[in-house]
């Protein structure tokens, strides 16, 4: 999924202060992460009705699940501070994606 449109373009969407990201060189190992693991999320299959009979079936992204943190921190050798920190980081990161991504569906569903 990483390849979808979704994912390609969610930043480039962003308006104002938050069109850019420029993680601090420190913090590019958590940001590197996010963007590999991103891949391992799942879809959640979810479907509405409209009138008239039509109906409304979207995949909606979910967290990067915590297995797939804990093996990247074990691959990369993570002491446990480390990991939790990146856990925190991506759970942060991931809400931003789904707030946006939910944010969008909307707007398209408007339309």
């Amino acid at each position: 999924m990483w390849g979808s449109p979704e994912y390609e373009n969610i930043w480039h969407e962003l308006e104002g202060d938050e069109a850019r990201v420029d993680p601090l060189p420190e913090y590019l190992w958590i940001w590197r992460a996010w963007h590999r693991l991103s891949s391992e999320r799942q879809w959640i299959a979810e479907g509405f009705g409209l009138p008239l009979g039509g109906t409304v079936i979207k995949g909606r992204p979910s967290t990067i699940p915590w297995t797939v943190v804990q093996a990247w921190a074990v691959h990369h050798d993570l002491t446990h501070a480390e990991m939790t920190l990146l856990d925190r980081c991506l759970i942060k990161m991931d809400g931003i994606f789904i707030s946006h991504w939910s944010e969008k569906l909307e707007r398209s569903l408007q339309k």
